[in-house]
């Protein structure tokens, strides 16, 4: 079993999906692509609309009061939310903060613009490259690689559960290599 503590914004929270109807404590929804991968207890210290520096903070805090068995997933989201247009620091942070605690994790993102040439990609999942020419012709986020694919959103843009069932089942590999990593 894999208890997946899962980090990050609306995504990760699940909003619009049928299951989250309300945004106050415990509102989250289980259908989302990190609840879906979790084989056993899973837990979300995400929220809509948070920054990576607020994600990153989230999970440190949520991981206080967890052992070091959880499995952590982040889903970082655009950095212009923190006010600046390079989260690197912030993801660089959690990841050594991760690494030093003993850890397993696996960290993905919204869109591929908060990934830049100063992060390491072992522990990454990035989506499929597009491929049509008006996609995304490299690895992309969860919100691209949905909308590029044409998955039903809500009325606030929210891929819905179609497109968290399908990105679970894309992660399956990735997220089963790390979550079986002994950790070091």
């Amino acid at each position: 079993m894999t208890s997946v503590l899962a980090g990050g914004d609306s995504f990760v929270w699940g909003s619009e999906l049928a299951d989250s109807p309300h945004g106050g404590p415990d509102g989250y929804s289980r259908n989302t692509f990190p609840a879906l991968l979790s084989s056993g207890p899973y837990i979300c210290s995400g929220y809509p609309g948070l920054g990576n520096h607020d994600i990153a903070q989230r999970v440190r805090d949520y991981l206080t009061w967890v052992n070091n068995s959880v499995f952590v997933l982040v889903c970082w989201t655009w950095p212009t939310r923190d006010g600046d247009f390079n989260s690197d620091r912030h993801i660089n942070q959690l990841e050594e903060y991760l690494q030093h605690h003993k850890y397993r994790y696996m960290f993905t993102c919204a869109d591929n613009c908060v990934i830049t040439r100063n992060i390491d990609l072992t522990n990454w999942y990035m989506f499929p490259a597009g491929v049509n020419p008006q996609d995304t012709c490299e690895p992309r986020g969860f919100y691209q690689w949905a909308v590029e694919n044409k998955y039903k959103c809500g009325k606030e843009n929210h891929p819905l559960e179609d497109a968290h069932r399908d990105a679970a089942q894309l992660m399956q590999g990735k997220f089963h290599e790390l979550a079986k990593k002994a950790v070091q």
